[in-house]
């Protein structure tokens, strides 16, 4: 009876047993190659490394682009500013990566066409808008205009700046600034900053002329070197190869200071006027870009800038060098719409 008082019960030893196969079986599967629970310490450490692969593989990307051929837009006729420094820009990028960037004029509608067709590529980093700062006031002046710039775009650099010039056929016989106040003036394109401009100039002379809308500066060049209008007020590229030939004159520039390669001729601020405006060229993309290719875009861009047969060109075209970062570009174009929305508002320009 002793014995059998001080036996144990019979299940507590299958109690044991089952305890044993479980701790063995728990045992081998933690053995088991590639199977280990995780741990709440270890999360981080799986999403720092999941970035780090996405960010691996971006830069990869962009170290890779460009595969093809690269299309810039151009939004107006060939000979303008912006197609000069367009093909400067293109020629030294084909160089420098080894892919073509090509230049594609898409002209009308003071730019309109060739932005919208931008605005609505796929972002894939082969469509860019190579654009001067009309396209920023467009919606200011015209109806019909599918885009908006701020939301639909992607800043990748400001290419350069340059002053706008106030510009005569020698017909007219005008020697300054005073002279010719009364007459009608030729512009290259409704809403650009060359036509807000003429407003404030319109408004600051106590004038009144009629302004004449291009498509593009190369257009209203030809117009003004033929005498078809009398004065214009364009950017300063595509004027100074006639003004230096005698076909027509320059009066003054729109900057507040005088121009270095042309410091003879005056600026209208110094003669009383109160205009300070420029035009700015400039590279966008389309909405959802890749921000690694827009910074590889704008780092190799900036480059080119730096060349000195590249200054040199761009001087002589009226052109001032920039590069600025994709952030300082799209601040610009921020206050730039400011400013012209106020000058719109006051001169009572309205859509049509």
């Amino acid at each position: 009876m002793r014995g059998r008082r001080n036996a144990r019960p019979s299940f507590s030893s299958s109690t044991a047993a089952a305890k044993r196969s479980c701790g063995a079986a728990t045992s081998a599967s933690r053995r088991r190659p590639g199977i280990r629970p995780s741990s709440d310490k270890e999360a981080p450490m799986r999403t720092i490394l999941l970035a780090l692969g996405m960010l691996a593989a971006s830069l990869v990307h962009a170290q890779s682009w460009p595969a093809k051929p690269v299309r810039f837009i151009v939004p107006f006729p060939p000979g303008g500013a912006t197609d000069v420094a367009a093909r400067v820009v293109a020629d030294k990028l084909t160089r420098a990566l080894g892919q073509q960037f090509v230049v594609d004029n898409r002209a009308g509608a003071s730019g309109a066409i060739g932005a919208t067709e931008v605005a609505r590529a796929a972002p894939d980093g082969y469509t860019f808008l190579f654009a001067a700062d009309p396209v920023e006031t467009l919606h200011l002046v015209m109806k019909d205009v599918h885009f908006d710039l701020q939301r639909d775009f992607v800043p990748v650099t400001q290419v350069t700046s340059q002053p706008l010039a106030i510009a005569v056929h020698p017909s007219v016989g005008v020697q300054t600034i005073q002279e010719f106040i009364a007459l009608a003036f030729g512009h290259s394109g409704v809403g650009s900053g060359q036509h807000l401009t003429g407003e404030l100039f319109k408004t600051l002379a106590g004038i009144d002329m009629q302004q004449v809308p291009y498509k593009g500066g190369a257009p209203a060049v030809q117009d003004l070197v033929a005498g078809q209008v009398p004065v214009a007020m364009l950017g300063s590229t595509p004027l100074i190869p006639h003004h230096n030939a005698g076909r027509i004159k320059i009066l003054a520039f729109t900057s507040k200071e005088r121009f270095p390669t042309m410091p003879d001729i005056p600026t209208l601020h110094e003669l009383g006027f109160a205009v300070d405006t420029g035009q700015w060229l400039g590279l966008l993309g389309p909405r959802g870009t890749s921000p690694e290719v827009v910074n590889r875009l704008y780092t190799e861009t900036k480059k080119t800038l730096q060349l000195e047969d590249v200054k040199a060109r761009l001087l002589q075209a009226a052109l001032l060098p920039v590069g600025g970062t994709p952030g300082e570009f799209a601040a610009l174009i921020r206050t730039d719409i400011e400013s012209w929305s106020k000058l719109a508002a006051a001169a009572g320009v309205k859509p049509q």
